[in-house]
């Protein structure tokens, strides 16, 4: 899938971590799925146990679609106040938000079949409904609070740019437009042009009916 790289209207985050009390490095290796050495090479840690809470960490190269990353995709942590809709019924997240073969995946994958339907995942006002490099046909809605969400990889858009639109409705339909390896759809949650953490902002997958994690990353 697509990075913020190709896409000329935001900011990139950056891939690290700050540690907070109670973290260990096993911790927070097994949450981005990386090894323990590596990270600590990354870091420059001799010990293990001089990690200090506040300190910033560089992920090496993060693959895992598990990440709790500083917007606080872990569920059992502070959720923003604001909850979108999942903009698909039934998928798997196959790739999640973070550092992904060295380079910023700013949204999650979600796997499922070409033509599934793709929902605006709150009301708002589409500010873009055509291609764009990587991410293929694409749909951007902004909202209100500085929000902005993106659906990336759309067979087919069916919504134009300046229309508004409402929670729910269907605005596209699931492809493999782009640079991606297969039918899914590409979301991105952005506030004040900064890409967050969509699974922070989104209802629980084991809570939702149709939602899953795959087994593995992908697309």
């Amino acid at each position: 899938c697509s990075s913020s790289k190709s896409v000329q209207y935001t900011g990139r985050t950056q891939g690290t971590y700050t540690v907070r009390r109670g973290d260990t490095l096993h911790h927070i290796a097994q949450r981005y799925g990386v090894s323990v050495s590596s990270l600590m090479g990354a870091n420059g840690i001799a010990d293990a146990r001089d990690l200090q809470v506040g300190q910033v960490l560089t992920i090496p190269g993060y693959t895992s679609y598990a990440a709790i990353d500083n917007y606080g995709a872990d569920y059992s942590a502070e959720r923003p106040t604001r909850i979108f809709a999942w903009p698909v019924e039934q998928g798997q997240i196959s790739s999640g938000f973070g550092i992904r073969n060295g380079t910023m995946h700013d949204g999650v994958d979600i796997v499922a079949p070409i033509g599934t339907a793709v929902h605006a995942a709150e009301s708002g006002t589409v500010i873009h409904a055509g291609r764009l490099r990587g991410y293929g046909n694409v749909v951007i809605v902004r909202h209100d609070d500085h929000y902005v969400t993106v659906y990336g990889h759309n067979s087919t858009n069916l919504v134009r740019e300046g229309e508004s639109v409402s929670r729910g409705q269907i605005i596209g339909n699931i492809g493999d437009s782009g640079r991606t390896t297969g039918a899914n759809l590409h979301f991105e949650v952005r506030r004040d042009n900064t890409a967050r953490n969509p699974l922070a902002y989104l209802p629980r997958p084991d809570q939702t009916a149709g939602i899953s994690f795959a087994r593995n990353t992908g697309s």
